[in-house]
Formats: structure tokens, sequence, C-alpha cells
């Protein structure tokens, strides 16, 4: 469940000169800035805008900005520029650009991986495979001779690309009894098209 919503932050309280309109205290008012913002899991994730409220310490009348009267709304719309939005109030979208740019590069570094690995392919090597089906499964390697490897395909296939953890980890068995010999050529040209998705060397 994803839990998300807005919180605010006060940002300054400043005493307001004048009376209280309400019970005509002198210098009573306080006017307290907020900073409104969206989170996710209680993260902040981007200001949607300030607020304020009005509290007189003498008689505790409370007063949204909208029922201000002009006098407080003025100090509201000078303390506004004077303060401005906190730069964490943005840690969560700071967060997802680095989560981007990690997977981009982990990505772009199992590419160089697959492609280093299918150049010199190993007896044990296991093969991810997306069939032109859009279904998975996986071809190990069980020899290697001159420029060709020899696999053996897994008798399994699973529909989704998660499944495949759980068709490699069951035993020889699951696989062809006969072999299928490629040559590195053709194995690096499966790779470009992607139906070589990842290689696993222990």
């Amino acid at each position: 469940m994803i839990v998300y919503g807005t919180a605010n932050k006060e940002l300054v309280k400043e005493m307001v000169a004048g009376k209280c309109q309400h019970c005509g205290t002198q210098n009573s008012v306080d006017l307290h800035l907020f900073q409104k913002y969206a989170h996710v899991f209680w993260i902040p994730f981007f200001p949607i805008g300030k607020t304020a409220v009005s509290q007189c310490s003498n008689c505790k009348q409370i007063l949204k900005l909208k029922e201000m009267p002009p006098p407080l709304k003025d100090v509201y719309e000078n303390l506004k520029t004077q303060f401005k939005t906190p730069v964490w109030m943005f840690s969560g979208l700071a967060l997802v650009f680095i989560l981007i740019v990690a997977a981009i590069l982990s990505g772009k570094k199992n590419e160089e991986r697959n492609a280093s690995l299918i150049k010199s392919p190993k007896s044990g090597d296991i093969f991810e495979i997306k069939t032109k089906d859009n279904q998975y499964t996986a071809y190990k390697v069980v020899a290697v001779e001159n420029d060709s490897a020899f696999v053996k395909f897994n008798n399994y296939e699973t529909d989704k690309a998660s499944g495949l953890s759980e068709l490699k980890e069951k035993s020889d068995t699951s696989y062809s009894d006969e072999m299928y010999g490629f040559s590195k050529a053709e194995l690096k040209q499966m790779l470009d098209k992607g139906e070589i998705i990842n290689v696993n060397r222990k």
C-alpha cells in the first residue's frame, strides 16, 4: 500500500504590529507561515504552495489566510517573498532521479558484461532467453569447442522474466537431452536482437 498525502512545515512565526481586531490587545497577533508539500511514505516530493494562519495570544482567535483582514494578508505576502521553499522538500524527486540514473548505469554495465561473456562462453553458463512468443526460458552451455557453444534447452517456459530465477534453479533434468550448437557470432546476434536477455556465470 502506498502512503501519500500532503503536509505543512512552518517556515516562520512573526509578531504582527497592531491590535487584534477581535479583542483589541496590542501586539498580540502572531502570523505563522507554512510551506505545503506532497509526500510519499512521508518523504517530501515537491512543494505545493505557501499558506498562513494568524493567532492572537490573548483571545486565541485563529484566522485562516482567506479570513484575514488586508493588513495581515500584506504581512503574509511580504513573508512569502522573504522565505524561500526549503531544498529538502524536493528530496523525493531527487531520490527518484538518483534511482533512475543508477538503473541506467546498472543496465549499461550489465549490457557490457553480457557482451563480454557472450564472446567467450564457458560450460555452465546459462543464457536467459526471450522467445518470439514473449515467453522466457533458459539455455545451458554444456560444451564449448573452437568457435561454437553447445547448449541444452530448458523444457519449461515462463510468461514473466521474474519467473526465470525459479526456472534456472530447476535440476539438470529439466533440460533437454539433445545439444544444439551456436557459433559465437550467432550468440552475439541473439544478444543484439534481445533474444538473449542475460548471461549467468557462476
